[in-house]
């Protein structure tokens, strides 16, 4: 199958999610102040995907489901040791956030990990087996990154002195 039968394959709503997950990361590349509510957009896509990918799963092997557990664990830790710089206006629900290569990086990394992992599992269904692992692995680390991202985005919500962030910054 070459790549042109593949991306034909593929169903509009996988682009149209690259789509939203690489525009939202693009714009983290700078500054930004967003209503604290849109600050969880990412992480939850990121969450049901994970959950979907144990879920969609349950009738595989045991040892294969392990996969799962050891990618939360494993995207947990990575989670928990970024720092998660904000600033916060209590009073009217915003939030400020530095600009980061990072959140293009990671969007980009987790997609195309579970892109081509399901693009695997399709051209070459005798792999089926041997890939179904690592599908559930990256599900399982997409999902403990970002419960830990947001553990540490809620502490850092705590700390975090209150700014009026309808002031422009000088």
């Amino acid at each position: 199958m070459n790549p042109i039968q593949i991306l034909q394959g593929t169903p509009a709503w996988v682009f149209a999610l690259f789509a939203v997950l690489a525009w939202l990361g693009a714009r983290r590349l700078k500054p930004q102040t967003l209503p604290l509510a849109r600050v969880w957009l990412v992480p939850a896509i990121f969450v049901i995907w994970g959950l979907a990918g144990l879920f969609g799963h349950r009738a595989a092997p045991w040892d294969t489901l392990a996969f799962w557990p050891l990618g939360a664990v494993l995207g947990a830790a990575l989670g928990a040791s970024l720092a998660v710089p904000l600033q916060v206006d209590r009073q009217h629900g915003l939030v400020r956030q530095p600009g980061s290569v990072v959140p293009l990086l990671r969007n980009l990394g987790f997609f195309g990990a579970h892109y081509v992992l399901q693009v695997a599992m399709a051209v070459r269904p005798d792999w089926r087996d041997r890939l179904l692992g690592w599908d559930l692995a990256v599900s399982g680390f997409s999902l403990g990154y970002f419960a830990a991202w947001s553990a540490r985005f809620v502490q850092g919500l705590r700390r975090a002195p209150h700014s009026d962030l309808l002031v422009p910054a000088s």
